[in-house]
């Protein structure tokens, strides 16, 4: 039986995934952090096992690993980096560097060092990472740095992780979802308020009298799947996949974001980003 560790899988699309994989005759270790597994529809299963762990922290990684290391004698066909956090850093020049510096913590530390944790499973199976990243790596998007600078953070790493694994036969790959209806993609009025609040008062007018939230724009140019949708994506494109490709992009509306960046001079695409987040004028 293959297996499979799949990280935020309470929610989204790692709940998708981890039941699309256990309908498939996988062995799947669903990790959660805060949501109760309980709610999630593989719950129960004979075969999934619910793992505690929260990805910022470190002994939390390596009891992860050891569960696994001792149900699978060793070995692990899969892992899935997909757990991610979307918080309200602010703008640049006053961001929150806690804020900041957590969704470090779990986009791009935490993926880094559990894939150390399960490396030598990995090795044992030939096994296959695929880290979870955004369709945002293609945007800029003013007023929310945070978010994309960490994912696309963990796209180059996972272009060198890529690399160092081929001639031990571990396949990497980078996932990114556009447009999968999961809570991180609740696009409310609310969200688009807690984005400007992450602004000092003094600056905050100053950047509304030139950009739009990045929230309000996203939910009203990219249309959303629902998980089970996105995760059979996965399912036939990458994970039943003879050979990985570099990355995935997978969602509706967003095939055109990485030929903007092939064809189109920089500077034009910033002008294009711009555009969509400027600010509109009051009616």
């Amino acid at each position: 039986m293959k297996s499979a560790f799949v990280t935020g899988a309470a929610t989204g699309i790692g709940e998708a995934l981890v039941v699309r994989l256990q309908h498939e005759g996988w062995r799947v270790f669903a990790s959660y952090r805060s949501t109760p597994p309980e709610k999630a529809r593989w719950w129960g299963l004979s075969n999934v096992t619910a793992v505690h762990c929260d990805v910022a922290e470190p002994d939390e990684l390596r009891a992860a690993g050891e569960t696994t290391r001792e149900a699978t004698s060793g070995t692990l066909d899969l892992l899935v980096n997909n757990a991610g956090y979307a918080g309200s850093a602010g703008v640049i020049e006053a961001a929150d560097m806690n804020e900041y510096r957590r969704m470090f913590e779990v986009n791009f530390w935490g993926p880094m060092q559990l894939t150390q944790v399960m490396m030598p499973m990995l090795r044992r199976s030939k096994g296959r990472v695929i880290n979870v990243t955004s369709a945002s790596v293609y945007l800029t998007i003013p007023v929310g740095s945070a978010y994309v600078v960490s994912k696309v953070a963990l796209k180059s790493l996972t272009q060198h992780l890529r690399l160092e694994m081929a001639p031990f036969g571990v396949q990497v790959t980078s996932l990114e979802p556009g447009g999968v209806d999961t809570p991180m993609t609740d696009f409310t009025p609310e969200l688009g308020e807690q984005q400007w609040n992450s602004i000092p008062q003094a600056l905050r007018g100053q950047y509304r009298q030139h950009f739009r939230d990045g929230g309000s724009v996203i939910g009203e140019n990219f249309t959303l799947i629902e998980p089970d949708e996105f995760a059979d994506r996965v399912w036939r494109k990458i994970i039943t996949a003879k050979r990985l490709k570099p990355s995935y992009l997978i969602g509706p509306k967003v095939a055109p974001l990485p030929w903007m960046h092939r064809l189109l001079p920089a500077q034009q695409v910033q002008n294009i980003w711009a555009r969509m987040f400027k600010a509109q004028p009051a009616k």
